[in-house]
């Protein structure tokens, strides 16, 4: 590896062909960067200063002598390739030359190489996506690619030099200051990924699909390059509508069973890949594959109606969270390894679980700890169940031993928010989905509820207006402040309509017989009573909330199922306080007669029971962390979320890389705190092939 300060403009002149190979991201610079550039550009004449640092670029030897491969610095060199592409079209477009500045010395110069035996000249060669809009700019500007980056800065330049802010040679002179830190790799040992990871880019950071896109293509020949980035990578961006970042990480999710931290994907994906593959066409099948998942996710488009339209709820609901679920189940249904019926039953579970939640206000920020596994648990317990119950019944099983803020709310927690939350200050995307539920329930042809609303053709409406008329204080009788506070927002006073919502102070029988009004409304669900009620007021009020309350409870049903694993608890190891179960194998626990709960490794088995801890009496973890001992169990808790402590309760943490005996150790000091008898802890445990460790000491099982 070698560097060399040089000026960019003489750097381009010597060049032949500098290529920006096909692991680069597109041309990301926007406006602002091109604006930051001319004030430099400006700047460097007024103030007669003879050089400018413009940054690095890295650069090795293509296949052929003439060939230059860009590995950083791709931003920086198209845009000034921009610039001086604009400089020339300009000059052209009004006949204008400076003193030693014309079109023809700009093109032989810096953009195009005569010699060049190629059928394209160009001296610059962009990615494949953005070379063909970059080759546009050297034609008609009615073939231009209007939306494009390069596009966009191409015209920001040209219009720029309408202005005549300085003249066309002082424009070229300060050009020409610009300097750059060359690096050539040219021996064997050097690592363009590693030096492309050290570099610190001072235009647009990399997302996490630029690094990993980088990681996969960078060390490839171009030929093996070019054939992964058109037959796999580039469908994959399209598939996943260029959401690449948040695919990988609900990828990385599917596959470890653990949300990967969202400053880590990159370090998450590179340690995944390194561990599990060997073979990198195997692999982008595989992608391929789970890339085609993510694709019916984001449009709904399996050839299962039923699945389309549990899919497309999830999406109206920006419910990203089930997304490596959804994904893992489509991925085992587009191989044909699950039935389009199974594949419904599931998603409407996890739908209704969903929906249960946002109505009883329970926070969304542990669904990232029950989605991550559920896959897994779900697969294994239908591994390991010998009376072949229906996936629907496992998976209600599953869902239903979730506890604390995982658990799904009853029919009678249900009840009492259906009856009092506030359902118009609410999520607006759930309080649509909520509502086109309830009307399209039953229905055999469903309205387009959410287009509606999209359009404004449709809106949330009080029946019982915001602000009381004399003829609505009138309708409501003495009572009406009390009656107006407690019910305006309820569910019995909300509804759907078509008319215009400058209407909605007039009196209830004005919006019951008004075109669009209640009488001709084509929800039926929602206004059956509004459209045949003489007056309104509390009791029909309470009336239609019972009534849609009613429906709802059909609609997101609570999970029923007669399944309960068979777990030979004559195997399970009951605690005694000095086990440490080195050289054992988890796979899982019960703890104070609860329910069975699986576990894959110690680490999870230690975070969820010292999380069960926490449900019994949050206040001994709270007082070991403001202890913040150095030593022994205080230790242990931390206000500080890091890559070696998990969280057990909002704001607190435990260290988690421990050994087996380490964590045996502190769950008895834990569960002396506590007050607990240690055989209400039974760990279901295997021990490895070939360890005779503590086979004395395990010998105390339950019968």
């Amino acid at each position: 590896m070698e560097g060399n300060v040089r000026h960019l403009t003489e750097y381009l002149r010597g060049a032949s062909k500098l290529i920006i190979p096909v692991y680069q991201r597109n041309y990301d610079w926007k406006i602002e960067n091109c604006k930051r550039l001319m004030e430099d550009l400006m700047m460097l004449e007024k103030e007669h200063r003879q050089t400018h640092f413009f940054g690095s670029m890295v650069v090795k030897p293509g296949n052929l002598s003439q060939e230059i491969i860009v590995i950083d610095g791709q931003q920086r060199l198209t845009t000034i390739s921009l610039l001086l592409l604009a400089l020339k079209n300009w000059m052209e477009a009004h006949q204008l030359t400076g003193e030693r500045v014309n079109p023809a010395n700009i093109e032989n110069a810096f953009l195009m190489d005569a010699f060049s035996r190629d059928v394209d000249k160009y001296k610059l060669i962009p990615n494949s996506r953005d070379f063909h809009t970059y080759k546009k700019l050297f034609g008609d500007e009615k073939f231009f690619v209007k939306h494009s980056n390069l596009t966009i800065n191409y015209e920001y330049f040209y219009h720029e030099l309408e202005k005549e802010s300085i003249s066309l040679d002082e424009l070229m002179n300060a050009i020409e200051k610009l300097q750059v830190m060359i690096v050539n790799l040219n021996s064997p040992d050097d690592d363009p990924q590693l030096i492309f990871e050290s570099l610190n880019s001072t235009g647009v950071d990399l997302t996490d699909a630029d690094k990993i896109r980088n990681f996969l293509l960078m060390n490839e020949k171009q030929e093996l390059q070019l054939a992964h980035f058109q037959n796999y990578w580039e469908p994959i961006e399209e598939r996943t509508q260029f959401q690449l970042s948040s695919f990988f990480r609900d990828y990385l999710t599917v596959k470890n069973s653990k949300y990967p931290n969202i400053s880590k994907v990159y370090e998450t994906f590179t340690e995944f890949y390194s561990s599990k593959f060997n073979n990198k066409t195997v692999f982008f099948d595989e992608l391929s594959e789970y890339s085609l998942a993510y694709q019916q996710i984001l449009e709904g488009n399996t050839e299962n109606k039923e699945i389309n339209a549990i899919l497309r709820r999830f999406n109206e609901l920006q419910s990203t969270v089930v997304r490596p679920f959804l994904m893992a189940v489509l991925y085992d249904y587009n191989q044909n390894d699950l039935q389009d019926f199974e594949v419904v039953d599931v998603f409407t579970i996890l739908e209704n679980y969903i929906a249960r939640r946002m109505i009883a206000k329970i926070p969304s920020n542990s669904l990232n700890k029950v989605i991550e596994t559920l896959y897994r648990d779900l697969k294994r317990l239908r591994a390991e169940s010998n009376d072949t119950p229906t996936l629907k019944d496992l998976f209600s099983y599953l869902i239903l031993t979730k506890t604390s803020t995982a658990k799904i709310p009853d029919d009678f927690v249900i009840n009492d928010h259906l009856r009092a939350n506030d359902f118009y200050n609410m999520n607006a995307a759930f309080r649509t989905y909520f509502f086109e539920r309830l009307e399209n329930f039953g229905h055999a042809e469903e309205l387009q509820i959410y287009e509606g609303v999209s359009a404004r053709k449709y809106s949330i409406e009080h029946i019982m207006p915001r602000r009381l008329t004399l003829a609505w204080q009138q309708e409501l009788g003495q009572d009406y402040k009390q009656i107006h506070e407690m019910y305006l927002n309820r569910l019995g006073n909300l509804t759907l309509t078509g008319y215009n919502s400058k209407y909605s102070n007039k009196s209830f029988l004005e919006k019951q017989n008004m075109e669009k009004g209640f009488k001709e409304s084509h929800f039926v669900n929602l206004n059956k009573l509004p459209a045949h009620a003489e007056n309104w007021g509390e009791q029909e009020i309470n009336q239609r909330t019972e009534e849609l309350i009613e429906i709802a409870l059909k609609i997101w049903t609570y999970p029923q199922t007669e399944f309960l694993p068979t777990i030979p608890e004559n195997e399970m190891i009951v605690y005694n306080g000095e086990q440490t179960f080195t050289g054992y194998k988890i796979k899982g626990y019960r703890f104070k007669d609860e329910d069975y709960q699986f576990v894959t490794t110690w680490k999870e088995f230690y975070v969820h029971f010292v999380k069960e801890l926490t449900e019994i009496s949050s206040m001994p973890i709270i007082e070991l962390m403001k202890a913040e001992g150095q030593t022994g169990l205080e230790s242990m808790f931390s206000g500080e979320a890091t890559v070696t402590n998990s969280e057990v309760m909002s704001g607190v943490y435990v260290y988690i890389d421990l050994s087996n005996s380490r964590k045996m150790n502190y769950i008895k000091e834990l569960m002396d705190l506590y007050n607990l008898e240690y055989s209400t802890l039974l760990v279901d445990a295997i021990k490895y092939e070939g360890k005779n460790v503590e086979d004395r000491k395990l010998s105390n099982v339950s019968y």
